[in-house]
């Protein structure tokens, strides 16, 4: 039975939770014709989702996986997709901030949540009652966490963000050692992590990797703290860089995080990666456009022929960004059927060679319809890569677990 994930709006943080096991998922719709269809919506596949993670173990073994659900996993809703994921034996995810750890716990997710970012006093209530990891990248994210560890008498546990070469946020390298030390000798924090973020070039990867381990030989043996360097492109890419924990994201959506002439070909094959993502939508209305007719907003080349138009019931509003000129296609009746018009709220395509189109039908915008797919590749360079794209979808379009 599908199951809609219904996006709670509350408010990040309510009440004082003692032990986030006791936290409960909430009620979710467990029809999908209770779902407006306006606007489309994303069927989500847990086989697929299942089989990806089971990919991604096969790689990157014995390495552990922490699974990246940041950006409301990448738009596929990220209380969904971490509870499938704790079905499968995931005990470790990642979020970039406090409010989304929080609405990871309040999903009934009670594995390590670590947040990746910023942080700021007033998260206090709930690092310290959720029992979540943060980040600390400098002196100054120590201090603010010494004094939210200090206000309950306990000790709260971190990641040390070390930058290797990306020049973000992170404790420069060769600095790294000496702050380290510090932690552990002056503060309330138990350093249980330590990780970096790679440039996803190849050399200067290689050079990051190499920092890092430089780093680690300079640390006591009895240092206990996992390493962790790699997400998706680095599983794909550099296998000796998996270290003790890797932390992949829209892989196990199915999807490469960037263009597969930059992945290694072998390492993506034997991932077997299924996308786990289907976007559809629904016609509104089709009528024949006489030739010489423009179709959309604009001054636009008239239609060399008599011309069967749908409307789509999504736009640009939707987080759609299929291009019409030329090159943006859906499926309609298991046929590629190019986009004409994008405005907020529709999409005109050109449903001519799907004679048998009718208001009501599915067209699929993302994902496969009988023997057809529109793949990632084709919505990504619109939408300035896959990660914009599938994080562009809003909160309202519905996410149906199948």
């Amino acid at each position: 039975m599908a199951e809609v994930d219904s996006h709670d709006s509350r408010p990040p943080w309510q009440g004082n939770v003692q032990d986030p096991r006791s936290l409960t998922a909430e009620p979710m719709t467990t029809t999908a014709t209770k779902t407006k269809e306006y606007g489309g919506w994303l069927e989500l596949s847990r086989s697929a989702l299942h089989h990806n993670l089971a990919g991604v173990r096969r790689l990157v073994a014995p390495a552990q996986i922490m699974a990246v659900v940041k950006a409301d996993a990448y738009g596929a809703g990220a209380a969904g997709m971490a509870r499938v994921l704790q079905d499968g034996g995931v005990t470790r995810f990642a979020v970039a901030t406090v409010d989304e750890a929080v609405a990871l716990r309040e999903a009934g997710i009670h594995g390590d949540i670590l947040c990746l970012t910023y942080f700021d006093p007033s998260d206090a209530e709930a690092i310290r009652h959720l029992n979540l990891t943060l980040t600390v990248f400098s002196e100054s994210s120590v201090s603010t966490l010494a004094a939210i560890a200090g206000g309950s008498g306990g000790r709260l546990r971190v990641w040390v963000k070390v930058d290797t070469g990306l020049s973000r946020l992170g404790v420069p390298v060769e600095e790294a050692a000496e702050f380290i030390d510090g932690m552990v000798r002056d503060t309330p924090l138990d350093i249980t992590g330590i990780y970096s973020t790679l440039s996803e070039d190849r050399d200067r990867d290689r050079q990051q990797l190499a920092r890092l381990l430089t780093l680690r030989q300079q640390l006591p043996a009895t240092f206990g703290a996992v390493w962790s360097l790699v997400s998706s492109h680095g599983i794909l890419t550099m296998p000796e860089s998996c270290l003790d924990i890797v932390r992949p994201g829209v892989m196990l959506l199915g999807f490469p995080p960037s263009e597969r002439s930059r992945m290694d070909p072998h390492r993506l094959a034997r991932a077997e990666l299924r996308s786990v993502v289907r976007w559809k939508t629904r016609i509104a209305g089709v009528k024949t456009v006489a030739a010489g007719e423009q179709v959309g907003y604009g001054q636009r080349l008239p239609l060399a022929a008599n011309t069967r138009v749908a409307s789509l019931m999504v736009g640009w509003s939707d987080g759609y960004s299929g291009s019409p000129e030329g090159e943006g296609c859906v499926l309609v009746g298991g046929r590629r059927c190019a986009v004409l018009a994008l405005s907020a709220n529709t999409t005109l395509v050109d449903v001519t060679a799907s004679d048998a189109a009718r208001a009501g039908d599915e067209a699929v915008l993302l994902g496969r319809q009988s023997d057809a797919e529109i793949g990632v590749e084709d919505l990504a360079g619109a939408a300035g890569g896959v990660y914009r794209m599938l994080a562009g979808i809003p909160a309202r379009v519905p996410r149906i677990w199948t």
